[in-house]
């Protein structure tokens, strides 16, 4: 009796032994996603540009420009700053023209062209789209802050005329904007 409660103790000490050490490796998988937060544009609140009433004659890419300066609060703002202006493109125009909602003949030919800073200046377009990196283009003008929570951004849109004669109507453009450092 003896032998065997010995024999039953080796026994079940063999098991123990054995589950104790046979545990698998159990692999862990941790993620997660760093982003660079936009910048906060106008207080979040929608950027209007009155041209008002225009001569159908004088709009040249000169004439009845406006220039608006924006309040810009970042949560991070080390590196560069980049502005993304989102819209559709007049065709045919250059890449810093919104296409208008404009009907009749000027459908065509009517957009908005928009500059980085004070004034028309075709060595500062605001170019549309996100560029190479998705951030949109590097401020290059226009930009007061750079490096700091609170900045300020001037752009200057100004009507365009792309050939023909235009008609009488209302029009409108629409685009969005986002501003964040890299």
């Amino acid at each position: 009796m003896k032998t065997r409660q010995i024999a039953s103790a080796l026994l079940l000490a063999g098991i123990l032994f054995s589950a104790t050490t046979a545990r698998a490796n159990i692999n862990i998988t941790i993620t997660s996603e760093i982003y660079i937060p936009p910048c906060v544009v106008n207080g979040d609140t929608l950027i209007t540009v009155d041209f008002g009433d225009m001569d159908a004659q004088k709009v040249d890419g000169q004439a009845y420009a406006k220039s608006i300066t924006v309040p810009v609060s970042c949560t991070y703002y080390s590196g560069a700053a980049y502005v993304r202006v989102t819209g559709s493109q007049l065709t045919g125009a250059p890449t810093n023209v919104l296409k208008t909602d404009a009907t009749g003949g000027n459908a065509d030919i009517l957009g908005v062209a928009l500059y980085q800073g004070n004034g028309v200046n075709s060595s500062f377009p605001l170019t549309l789209g996100g560029g190479s990196n998705g951030y949109g283009y590097p401020l290059t003008q226009g930009w007061t802050g750079n490096g700091t929570a609170s900045s300020q951004f001037t752009l200057t849109a100004v009507p365009y005329k792309q050939g023909g004669s235009l008609e009488a109507g209302a029009f409108s453009a629409t685009a969005t904007m986002s501003i964040s450092y890299l």
